[in-house]
């Protein structure tokens, strides 16, 4: 599995890394252009995951009337809230699982950067085995606790100009190799992927122009993002927080226009279906006064059919009255 995940999925990747950095011969400008490059390449799922995000967003109000009518029983708040996404032609994780896609792209570009040897600059197992050794020779104690750290090897030797390799990961002053810290300009990367990833998830709340639903899960909506970002901004490198800060300014953009096209054309939906449960309100009301008058008649010629006989009474006659 994982030499198919390495050959389907991070090899190609690689690949288009690679070829942005000999294009550009800048590390930092391939990483940018390699955001644009996925932005572009994600954007049908975007797309996708948009409509169902604001087609649940509509329905709020409406759950938050069967929240309240069936707060107690869950069970028949369950069924009611199905039925309410099935009748609105609502996928209840239609907006959710769009958004899981990236995460294999960007898992499979964190195994490229933290292994540049191998995936940018294709060293085999061996070059990189000697390249080691012969290092060795000339590190500290604790550079040699780095360069036998598996999950550092790599990039630890990346950034020593004694193994000859022909990548610069300098950008803006900054080592994109190496994993932030607090000490000097790269604490700034962390830091900007937070407050950027922040920023995406107040704004695309604004673009929506509907009142946030407040609570817990408003919180955990503007929280996890930045929350996320700042553990990667200082877990992985550098590379993978300027990706990310890129994929925040650039969905910025994306989500103001998808948000404005869907709004619209939902709006429109929203339309026609009034408009048709109008006509079909008043082709009811109009079939129920038809139903009424055709009663109305037949109560009227049943009337006329079996109309009761008038009996006149005889005058009684004026000698009878004055006998008695």
């Amino acid at each position: 599995m994982g030499q198919i995940w390495d050959f389907l999925i991070v090899q190609p990747i690689a690949f288009l890394l690679r070829s942005l950095y000999y294009l550009t011969n800048n590390y930092g400008a391939a990483i940018l252009l390699f955001a644009v490059a996925a932005k572009m390449v994600l954007f049908f799922f975007s797309f996708k995951g948009k409509r169902g995000m604001l087609q649940q967003q509509r329905l709020q109000p409406k759950i938050q009337e069967l929240q309240k009518k069936y707060g107690k029983d869950k069970q028949r708040m369950q069924q009611e809230q199905a039925k309410l996404y099935q009748d609105e032609g609502v996928s209840m994780f239609g907006g959710c699982l769009w958004m899981f896609i990236p995460f294999p792209l960007i898992i499979a570009l964190y195994g490229a950067v933290r292994q540049p040897l191998t995936y940018i600059l294709q060293w085999t197992s061996a070059q990189i085995d000697t390249a080691a050794e012969v290092l060795r020779t000339h590190l500290t104690e604790a550079e040699v606790k780095m360069l036998d750290n598996p999950g550092m090897r790599e990039l630890f030797m990346a950034q020593r100009p004694e193994i000859g390799t022909d990548i610069n990961f300098n950008f803006l002053g900054i080592n994109l190799a190496a994993v932030p810290s607090f000490v000097g300009l790269i604490v700034l990367i962390p830091l900007l992927s937070a407050f950027t990833s922040f920023l995406s998830a107040w704004l695309t709340q604004k673009f929506s122009g509907r009142p946030s639903p407040g609570g817990s899960s408003t919180v955990l909506t503007f929280l996890l993002g930045p929350g996320i970002s700042l553990w990667i901004g200082f877990s992985w490198p550098a590379a993978l927080g300027v990706y990310w800060i890129a994929q925040n300014l650039l969905g910025i953009p994306q989500e103001y226009f998808l948000t404005r096209y869907f709004n619209k054309k939902l709006d429109g939906e929203e339309a026609r279906k009034a408009e048709l449960e109008e006509r079909r309100k008043e082709a009811e009301a109009k079939q129920r006064e038809e139903d009424r008058a055709r009663r109305a008649e037949r109560i009227a010629e049943q009337n006329k059919k079996h109309k009761p006989k008038r009996y006149k009474l005889k005058p009684v006659p004026k000698e009878d009255t004055e006998d008695e």
